[in-house]
């Protein structure tokens, strides 16, 4: 039996929202409920709202959602296609995509956006199928040229096809295909420093915000953390040492400046009374809860909260992520923020003058004065 905090949101729950009308549909029909029940269902809030609430009060067992939802949804996307597509398409993203996936999860790193991922990419590979279709082509008389023309005619996540051609010339089903990925842009303009501490200001000392838009941007701001990262926090990582707060990361903790501290220790005591049920486990009282029972928000739901409210998360990151890399050795930065440490020292290196063709040229200079 698990109680509610919140008894007066239940009963309203349960008498106007669709959700509780699938609930109770469910219990009518008299037939076991299972994760298999729900798959069938159409793909929505009300059938990932009711999935997470049978989880949480442990009428269904655990799963990795993000990822067990891909085999129903390719189900459907394929019952409307060829047969020669689906024997291409299903065991790539079932043997390869969804594998690869399930590994990183069990070696404990998050899969929350790898099923946007791998959606995309499966929806990516039928656009690049029909359009062999339309040419009369197949994988097997593919060529270079084509490859070059379909990379051309379009935006540069086409060129994510590679390791799905890859994959295909593996099981010799084409050609060796050159497709170099395209480096992603870091962003269309960097926030300077003035306006970094502007806006950090703003979100320290300004009501004019909702309290979790404030937290959520002094966290980037200040220390460039993740939306996903953000998005994870629960109210037990935040930590009391003496006078001093501390929030903790999967790798690491940071002090908190007084202000944000107070903010979030105002954000800890508000969600405490939303949930309409009580968390699984203390420490995971989330900072940022979903609107799915037990889950925190997504990360495509935080990063839409932020930009309602006029805040860009990549922009603000990357000036963070600057910042404190002009001040921190690449290995501090590495193990206090979580990322790799090949990551760490691209930072480092973007941040410092590279002095090498000074050097060269201040060598050649000394060299010629010697000979002189």
């Amino acid at each position: 039996m698990i109680s509610t905090p919140n008894p007066v949101r239940l009963l309203n729950w349960l008498q106007k929202t669709s959700c509780s009308q699938l609930l109770g549909h469910l219990a009518a029909s008299g037939e076991p409920i299972s994760h298999a029940t729900l798959d069938a269902l159409p793909a929505g809030h009300d059938e990932s709202y009711v999935r997470a609430l049978l989880v949480r009060t442990k009428v269904l067992p655990p799963r990795q959602e993000s990822l067990d939802r891909i085999t129903p949804w390719l189900d459907r996307l394929l019952a409307e296609r060829s047969t020669r597509h689906a024997q291409l398409l299903r065991p790539y993203v079932q043997w390869e995509l969804l594998r690869r996936a399930r590994r990183q999860g069990a070696r404990g790193r998050s899969v929350a956006g790898s099923g946007l991922k791998i959606r995309a990419e499966a929806l990516l590979i039928l656009e690049f199928l029909t359009w062999l279709d339309s040419r009369k082509l197949t994988l097997a008389t593919l060529r270079q040229g084509h490859v070059e023309d379909w990379l051309d005619a379009g935006p540069a996540r086409r060129h994510d096809l590679c390791m799905f051609l890859a994959w295909a010339h593996r099981r010799g089903l084409t050609g060796a295909h050159d497709v170099t990925p395209v480096r992603r842009s870091r962003g269309s303009r960097f926030l300077t420093e003035d306006e970094r501490w502007a806006q950090l200001r703003e979100c320290l000392h300004s009501d004019a915000l909702p309290l979790r838009v404030r937290v959520g941007r002094a966290l980037t701001l200040l220390y460039g953390l993740p939306a996903n990262q953000i998005r994870n926090l629960a109210t037990a990582d935040i930590q009391r040492r003496g006078t001093d707060s501390y929030l903790r990361l999967r790798t690491s903790t940071l002090f908190l400046p007084p202000r944000l501290a107070d903010l979030l220790a105002e954000l800890a005591a508000t969600t405490r009374d939303e949930p309409l049920l009580p968390p699984s486990e203390p420490s995971q009282q989330w900072l940022f809860p979903g609107n799915v029972p037990g889950q925190p928000m997504s990360t495509p739901g935080f990063s839409l909260l932020m930009r309602r409210h006029g805040f860009h998360v990549q922009p603000a990151r990357i000036a963070a992520l600057v910042a404190l890399a002009e001040k921190l050795p690449a290995p501090v930065l590495a193990q206090l923020l979580g990322i790799s440490i090949d990551t760490a020292h691209k930072w480092a290196a973007y941040t410092q003058p590279n002095w090498s063709a000074y050097l060269a040229v201040r060598d050649g200079a000394s060299t010629h004065d010697t000979k002189e």
